[in-house]
């Protein structure tokens, strides 16, 4: 019951804010008054670039028929690039975009490398604190530090043949 009485009167707020309606019909029967109407800028422009149009036609007509080509043939002519110009544009572009797709490919067949060169292989075998660590149980890595120092002097005599060759390529070759 109390909701019915809320909303009555929240109708009846709407009904007062709405216009009134007026149902007369005594403004039909007025006419408004004649209205001269021109033709606007836009028509004459219109009118205007077409028979400019059509008369220039006309005239490179003419000319065409006379000397073989019409002015607005020859400056076009004289604007555009020859097709050699287009021709090099073309296969500089080809160049720069395979070698693009080369390097690209390139790049993305490359993984990431699957084992890690050691530098220091004794720091980082033996890098854990001496806390807790039971009787006998460190083992003598000495055999993998030597093959790691042999390794890096084949690659430092390498190194040092291709500088006495002259086929060194950068400085960190």
């Amino acid at each position: 019951m109390f909701f019915a009485r809320r909303s009555a009167a929240s109708a009846r707020q709407l009904l007062r804010n709405q216009p009134q309606r007026r149902f007369d019909s005594h403004s039909a029967h007025h006419h408004a008054e004649p209205v001269k109407e021109a033709f606007g800028r836009s028509f004459y422009v219109t009118v205007g670039t077409f028979a400019s149009a059509y008369v220039l036609y006309r005239l490179t007509e003419l000319n065409k028929q006379a000397d073989g080509q019409s002015w607005i043939g020859n400056l076009i002519q004289k604007y555009t690039p020859s097709e050699k110009v287009f021709e090099e544009r073309n296969a500089i572009r080809t160049l720069a975009m395979e070698k693009a797709a080369h390097d690209r490919h390139l790049f993305q067949s490359q993984g990431p490398r699957v084992a890690f060169e050691l530098k220091q292989p004794e720091v980082s075998f033996n890098s854990a604190p001496p806390f807790n660590v039971a009787a006998g149980s460190s083992v003598d890595l000495s055999h993998v530090t030597a093959h790691y120092e042999r390794q890096n002097m084949e690659r430092e005599e390498a190194r040092v043949a291709r500088m006495q060759d002259g086929k060194v390529v950068s400085i960190y070759d």
